[in-house]
């Protein structure tokens, strides 16, 4: 059983889509087109959770609105630090700012999600997740429950980020890059499936992520 990216060309290079109940990994630099992938992947299923860091709630359903893609199904999470934050003076006399937010953070996660229950999770910008370990080995771990515990009742995660750290701890992963030859996409790995290897052109238009196959 296979589960759709939400867009027609991954779903083919992935020889029909994701398996469902595992964890994807989306990674590029900013302005590869992460957040509008995962945009693409919430927009094709209907009980789902974007958790994000980076945009704002706001800001980000604006972007699904003027790309067409219909995610008011979807219940968001923003993580994003609010405007008082930065007028407010904290001082961390004993433990890490990463050791004192973890526990509220991961609180409100879980919360979200056992009572939810979606069956597609996107995170945006992952690696500010990753920053509420204290440690590589502790991030490492943390990244590790997470995908277990987001993922125990059958729901499909995929998490963006700028960083590939979690690569070795995911199913798969696919790569965005945009350079001076124009954009592209490539699946470097994916657990349980063959796929259609190599860099693959990769647009985003008005109305979202369109990719056209090279040779396979």
């Amino acid at each position: 059983m296979r589960i759709s990216t939400g867009i027609d060309g991954l779903d083919y290079i992935l020889r029909g889509g994701l398996f469902p109940g595992r964890t994807y990994l989306v990674h590029g630099e900013p302005g590869t087109g992460k957040t509008t992938l995962g945009l693409h992947f919430l927009a094709a299923g209907e009980a789902g959770l974007l958790i994000t860091f980076g945009q704002s709630a706001e800001h980000i359903r604006a972007d699904a609105t003027s790309l067409g893609l219909k995610i008011g199904q979807i219940t968001m999470l923003d993580l994003t630090p609010p405007p008082e934050l930065f007028s407010e003076v904290q001082t961390y006399d004993i433990f890490s700012p990463a050791e004192v937010e973890r526990e509220p953070i991961s609180q409100q996660i879980g919360k979200s999600i056992e009572e939810l229950t979606p069956q597609r999770i996107f995170i945006d910008s992952f690696e500010h997740f990753g920053n509420l370990g204290a440690d590589a080995f502790h991030r490492r771990r943390l990244a590790q429950s997470f995908f277990r515990f987001a993922t125990r009742r059958g729901g499909t995660l995929i998490i963006g980020s700028e960083d590939g750290e979690c690569a070795r701890d995911v199913d798969g992963v696919i790569e965005l890059e945009f350079s001076h030859d124009g954009r592209s996409i490539r699946v470097t790995k994916f657990r349980g499936s063959d796929f259609y290897a190599g860099y693959h052109p990769m647009r985003l238009t008005g109305t979202g992520v369109k990719i056209f196959l090279s040779a396979v």
